[in-house]
C-alpha cells in the first residue's frame, strides 16, 4: 500500500469516528473540510458522507496550519462556523479571489464583504427558511419552507445573489437572506448564515435543552420528549425538511465543481433503489413458540425481520440458530424500566452488558449490533449526571452498538396531544430525515451510531383500532420516496403480541414493498450497508482533457450493488462513455433533485478504475 493511499484511509477512518486529522497530502480529495470539535463542524463530515461525497479531507482549522497554497490544492473548501482573525479573513479573500471556492456556516461577519452582504444587526432563533427553486443551486428543490434550529445572523443583500430566504414562521418572508453566492474575482464563495449542521442534528435528535426530562406526559423519559413544545413543525413531516437542506449543500457543491472538475457520489440506497424498508419485532415476554406464525408469514412474502429478545430464557438456541440460518437477525430488547422515570448511564450500561452476555451465553450472539430498548427508554445525562441528549447513544457505542431504533412514532396519551404529528397517510418522519444518519453529541461530535427512526409503528395505530392507517402510513412513506424525491427508509415494527391486530396491515405492506420491488430488510441488514457504502471511497479523481479519472475502493463485501452518480452534464458537455477497468460499460441517465446523473452501479468488496468521457 503506497504511502498516500494510507493517508487517504487514515484520514477517512478519522472523519468516521468523528475525529478531526491532518495531513499534508490531501492530492486526490476535491473538497476539503476545515471544522473542530465545537459548533457542530465535525458533523459536517457525516452530512457529505450521507450526501454520498466519499472525497473530502477534513483538517483541523484551530490547530493545522492553513495556507493559501494549501487551500489551492482543493476545489472546494468548507468552512464551519468559527470566528477568523484579519490574518485569516484576507487569506480566504484572497484564495476565493484567486480561483477558490467557499462554502461556509454562520460565517464570521468579516467575510460580509465576500458574499456580497450587508450586516443588518441581530438575531433569527428556530425560525424557516425558502428556498429559491429558480436559481442554481436552488433548481429541483422544494419551495415549501423548511425549519432550522439554533441562531442566524440578519443581513442585507448585497452583490450576492440570494439562494435562500428567512422566514420568520412557516409563511412570513423577511427581507433577510439565509444562503447567499457571491462572484468574488476569479472564484466563488456560498454561504448558509445559518449553522447547518448544527441545525440538522438538533432537527433529528431534538432540543437538547429537554434531554433527561419528562416532557411529553407519557411515562418514561424517552428521545421523543425532546419533540414537544413544537419543536417539530409536523404539518412539515412529509417533506423531510433536514434531507432537504442537506441536498440544498449537495447542490451548491455541484455547482462550484462546475469551474473544476465533475464530483462523483454514492446513492442513498442498494443498487438504484428509490427506497428501503426494514422489518422489526419488539418480543416482550413472548415464548418461542408464539412467534412461529408471524415469522413464517413474513418468511413467506420474502421478507426478514429483526427480532428483540428481552428475555432469552424464554427463546432456545435451537429456534435463534433456524431463523438466523434464514437470514433474520436476532437482538437484544434491554430493559431499564424500572428506572424509566430517571434512568441513568451506569445503570444503563450495565443493562446493556448483562444482556450482551445473556446472547452469547444463549445464542452465542457475539454482539447486539442493532437495538431498541424497552419502552424506549433514553438516557439524557453522561456519565457525571450532566445533561446530554445522546448519552444512549454513546452507551450503545461503547457496547458495540451500530444502529439505534429508540426514536419511534409514539405520542398516544400525551399531554401535547399528537405532538409527533398526523397519523395515516400524511404522517411522514418527524425528525426531518427519511436516512438514517449517526448521532452527534453535544458538541457536534460524531457517535458511531446510526440513528433510525422506526416511522411505522403498530402501537400507535393498534391502540386506536386502525388497521388501515397503520398501512396508510407506511403507503405515504414509500409513495412519496418512489415518486416524489422524498427519500426513507421506512422502518416497521411489528410486536409479535399485537399480531392479532398487525397481521392483515403487515401482509399488505409487505404485498406493497414486494409490487414496487422495495426489499424488506432486518436492522442489521441496513447497518450492514450503511457501513459497506461508509467505506467505500473515491480516489484518484483527475480532469483533464475532457475526461473523469477516479478510482472507487471498497473493501467490504455485500450481496447487494452500491451506485456511484456521476454528473452528466459538465461545462458545456455531456457524459458519452464510460469504461470501468478498461471495460466499456452501459449506464442508465435519470434525474434526481433536478440534475441528471449517470448511474453506475458496481459490487462492493472490490477496486475499480473508472474513465468518463465528456463530448
Amino acid at each position: 500500500m503506497s504511502n498516500r493511499i494510507l493517508i487517504s484511509l487514515v484520514i477517512l477512518m478519522a472523519s468516521f469516528a468523528g475525529t478531526h486529522c491532518s495531513t499534508g497530502d490531501a492530492s486526490s480529495s476535491p473538497i476539503l473540510l476545515l471544522a473542530d470539535e465545537d459548533s457542530f463542524g465535525l458533523f459536517t463530515a457525516q452530512i457529505l458522507m450521507t450526501e454520498g461525497f466519499n472525497s473530502f479531507h477534513t483538517e483541523s482549522f484551530k490547530d493545522s496550519p492553513i495556507t493559501e497554497d494549501y487551500l489551492n490544492g482543493f476545489d472546494i473548501v468548507i468552512l464551519t462556523a468559527t470566528a477568523v482573525t484579519a490574518d485569516e479573513e484576507r487569506m480566504f479573500k484572497d484564495y476565493v479571489r484567486g480561483g477558490g471556492n467557499l462554502i461556509a456556516f454562520r460565517p464570521d461577519k468579516k467575510f460580509s464583504e465576500l458574499f456580497g452582504i450587508n450586516d443588518a444587526g441581530g438575531k433569527l432563533d428556530d425560525a424557516y427558511v425558502g428556498i429559491n427553486v429558480t436559481v442554481e443551486p436552488g433548481k429541483g428543490l422544494i419551495e415549501e419552507t423548511l425549519q432550522f434550529h439554533g441562531e442566524a445572523d440578519k443581513y442585507f443583500p448585497g452583490k450576492g445573489k440570494v439562494i435562500a430566504t428567512f422566514f420568520g414562521d412557516a409563511n412570513t418572508s423577511t427581507e433577510f437572506p439565509a444562503v447567499v453566492r457571491n462572484a468574488y474575482g476569479d472564484g466563488e464563495a456560498i454561504a448558509f448564515l445559518y449553522n447547518l449542521p448544527e441545525s440538522i442534528v438538533l432537527t433529528r435528535q431534538g432540543n437538547s435543552r429537554d434531554a433527561g426530562k419528562e416532557m411529553d406526559g407519557i411515562l418514561g423519559i424517552r428521545a421523543m420528549d425532546m419533540f414537544t413544545y413544537g419543536w417539530v413543525d409536523t404539518s412539515k413531516n412529509t417533506v423531510n425538511q433536514a434531507d432537504e437542506q442537506m441536498r440544498l449543500l449537495s447542490h451548491c457543491i455541484e455547482s462550484l465543481s462546475t469551474h473544476k472538475r465533475p464530483i462523483p457520489r454514492l446513492w442513498y440506497f442498494p443498487d438504484t433503489l428509490k427506497c428501503l424498508v426494514t422489518l422489526n419485532n419488539d418480543g416482550e415476554d413472548s415464548k418461542e413458540a408464539e412467534f412461529v406464525k408471524q415469522f413464517e408469514d413474513v418468511d413467506r412474502k420474502g421478507a426478514k425481520m429483526t427480532l428483540y429478545v428481552k428475555e432469552v430464557e424464554f427463546v432456545s438456541k435451537s429456534w435463534v440458530d433456524t431463523w438466523r440460518n434464514k437470514g433474520f437477525e436476532i437482538s437484544g430488547h434491554p430493559d431499564d424500566t424500572k428506572q424509566a422515570a430517571n434512568p441513568d448511564w451506569n445503570t444503563m450500561d450495565s443493562v446493556y452488558k448483562a444482556l450482551i452476555d445473556e446472547l452469547k451465553t444463549h445464542y452465542e450472539i457475539p454482539s447486539m449490533e442493532t437495538v431498541t430498548n424497552h419502552w424506549f427508554v433514553w438516557v439524557g445525562k453522561d456519565q457525571d449526571g450532566f445533561q446530554n441528549f445522546a448519552a444512549q447513544a454513546r452507551i450503545e457505542e461503547e457496547n458495540g452498538v451500530g444502529l439505534d431504533c429508540n426514536y419511534a412514532h409514539y405520542d398516544n396519551g400525551s399531554s401535547h396531544g399528537h405532538f409527533l404529528g398526523t397519523m395515516g397517510t400524511n404522517q411522514g418522519n418527524y425528525t426531518g430525515s427519511g436516512l438514517a444518519m449517526k448521532f452527534a453529541d453535544v458538541d457536534g461530535k460524531i457517535i458511531d451510531v446510526y440513528q433510525q427512526l422506526n416511522n411505522v409503528y403498530d402501537q400507535q395505530y393498534m391502540e386506536h383500532e386502525d388497521r388501515e392507517g397503520y398501512f396508510n402510513a407506511f403507503r405515504g412513506l414509500m409513495d412519496r420516496s418512489l415518486k416524489e424525491e422524498v427519500y426513507s427508509t421506512i422502518s416497521v415494527r411489528a410486536h409479535n403480541n399485537e399480531y392479532f391486530f398487525s397481521e392483515i396491515p403487515l401482509m399488505k405492506m409487505l404485498d406493497y414493498a414486494n409490487s414496487k420491488s422495495v426489499p424488506v430488510w432486518t436492522e442489521l441488514q441496513l447497518l450492514q450497508f450503511l457501513r459497506v457504502k461508509e467505506e467505500a471511497s473515491f480516489d484518484d479523481i483527475t480532469w483533464s482533457n475532457d475526461i473523469l479519472f477516479f478510482q472507487i475502493n471498497s473493501s467490504m463485501k455485500f450481496n447487494r450493488g452500491i451506485t456511484c452518480l456521476i454528473p452528466f452534464n459538465f461545462d458545456g458537455n455531456k457524459v458519452s462513455n464510460i469504461t470501468v477497468n478498461g471495460e466499456e460499460q452501459t449506464y442508465s441517465i435519470k434525474s434526481m433533485k433536478g440534475y441528471e446523473y449517470v448511474w453506475l452501479t458496481v459490487e462492493p468488496g472490490r477496486n475499480y478504475q473508472v474513465e468518463v468521457e465528456y463530448h
